[in-house]
Order: C-alpha cells, then structure tokens, then sequence
C-alpha cells in the first residue's frame, strides 16, 4: 500500500468513489483519441465507467507552436510551448466531451512532453530533467491543473520517482479492471516511457486486471497506419514497404480487434476534429486512424 500520510484526503477520497473499468493512460493529449476513443465509447455505452490521463500536456511540439503562433521555430519562447499546452488542454477537455467524458474524467499529471523518457531514466540524486522548450523541471497545469499538485499541494519535479508515483496512486484509487497504454515496441519515446511507466506500477502494485497496449507510431509515420487516411469501413492492415514489414515489432494479425459502428467511428472522427492545432499539420497520418476498428496486443505480445 502506498502511504497517505500527506494526501489531500477529500481529494483522494474523491478519486477512490469513482473506480472505473477501464483506465486509459495517453502520453500526450489526441493518442487517447488514436487509439481507443471507439472503445471508450462502447464501453461508457454499456454503463462503464472510463477515465484518461494524460502524462504530459503536448507542449514540446516546436512544429505545431509554429504554425499556431505564425513564428519560425527559432523565434519560439518558453511562453509559446506552456500556451500550446493550455491549447491541447482545451482540445483534450472538446474532444473528450465529444465521446462521453466530462472534465472529472480526466487527469492531466503534466509531466514534459518530449522528455519523458529522460524522465524515466532519472535516478536518486539527479537534478530533475529540464524540458528545454518549456525550461520547466516540474509539473504544471493550464486550463487544468497537474495531478501532483492536486494531490500534494505542490508540483513534482520531473523525476522517474515522482511520475511512478503518480501513477501508482491512481491505478490504486481508481481499482480499473483493464489498463490501456501505448505498446513498448512504439517508435516515439515517449510512448516507449508511458508504458515502461504503467509496467513498472502494475508490478509494484500486484495489479491483477488486464493491461492492453495500443499502437500510435508503428515505424515510419507514412506507412503506419494503413491504409492511409479515413476509411471508416476497412480494418487496419499490415503491409511492406522498401523491404519493411509494417506496423514494425508487432505480431500481426493483433489479438484483440474491437470492431466499431458506424456510429462509433464518426465519433470519433468528431473527437479527433477537437485537436485543431494537430490535424493543421499531421492531418492524413492522424485522420488514418479512422477505421472501421480499434486494435490492440498483450504487453509481452503473447510470447
């Protein structure tokens, strides 16, 4: 058991009477849309309880701070990428609003976007990790504020203990029967550190409910997702490409596919117009995700 000595206890009372079925952890804010707003929605359609949170805020997207702010990349200031976050905060709360979920739904724990993985490889004794965009060292909230100083009173600095923590607390409080996270064998790093992270806890916790990985990166972002763009009536397909198999390091045909309506898939496509500030320059690799299911595989890929 985790201590609770110096919890904020009316808030994690609150937390512990809302359990959920289903948890879903999204290393930035539009991966939860990507990979399980169809599942989201049949589950809350079937009376279950879903909450998502977002281990960083999206703010180290120099790409999307540009075109936003009409700057070139070198004229951005720590100011733009803590705005952008305020930006992808509200996009979150739109989009999630758009599949069933209210803002209680939500948990931001504002750790650095493009620097997680630097912050799981922190250890006793090291400085917290500087995100160089934002010059931050802990978490932060904008439109919502971070976990950490919801539940403590203060932010936590960007260290591999802190953000495990942090973790740990809510899979405790929140008892779901299935956990959703980015797989291990995605491409971005910080996907790779949002699953090493729920790994770790679930171990530490003796967490017994199942734990289902879903893939956003699978290689090169142009031949991961397939097929390309919105076909809201075709499944995700494997394929190869210049001598690669892709999606890459996966067993392929996934085990688990969550065949979606008609219905479900327009939703979704409805939540993922939320994050304007990504479809304005990732627009054919995000609309890709728009098909007719939702996949996803056992951490250890059944082996």
């Amino acid at each position: 058991m985790l201590k609770m000595d110096k919890w904020n206890e009316a808030f994690i009372s609150q937390l512990q009477s809302r359990p959920v079925d289903i948890l879903v952890f999204a290393p930035h804010p539009d991966d939860e849309i990507l990979g399980t707003a169809g599942s989201i929605l049949k589950a809350t359609g079937c009376g279950k309880r879903v909450h998502v949170v977002f281990f960083t805020n999206g703010d180290g997207y120099p790409s999307a701070a540009a075109r936003l702010f009409n700057k070139q990349r070198h004229q951005l200031l720590p100011s733009d990428f803590l705005e952008l976050a305020r930006i992808r905060q509200y996009e979150a709360i739109t989009a999630a609003a758009r599949i069933g979920l209210r803002p209680i739904d939500l948990t931001f724990l504002g750790y650095p976007d493009a620097g997680l993985d630097q912050v799981y490889l922190t250890t006793k004794g090291m400085p917290p990790y500087e995100q160089p965009l934002t010059k931050r060292q802990a978490t932060y909230g904008k439109l919502m504020p971070d976990f950490h100083s919801q539940l403590y009173g203060c932010h936590a600095p960007y260290r591999k203990a802190c953000a495990l923590s942090d973790t740990k607390v809510l899979i405790q409080a929140l008892q779901p029967k299935e956990i959703y996270v980015t797989d291990a064998a995605d491409t971005h790093r910080d996907h790779q550190a949002a699953h090493a992270f729920i790994m770790e806890a679930a171990a530490d916790l003796g967490y017994k409910g199942c734990i289902y990985t879903y893939l956003i990166h699978g290689g090169i972002d142009s031949q991961w997702p397939w097929p390309r763009g919105i076909t809201p009536k075709r499944p995700f397909e494997s394929h190869t490409h210049d001598g690669h198999v892709y999606p890459m390091d996966v067993p392929w045909p996934p085990p688990f596919r969550c065949q979606l309506t008609q219905g479900q898939t327009y939703a979704k496509w409805q939540a993922l117009l939320a994050y304007r500030s990504q479809m304005a320059i990732d627009a054919e690799f995000l609309t890709s995700f728009i098909k007719c299911e939702e996949i996803f595989w056992l951490p250890d890929h059944g082996e």
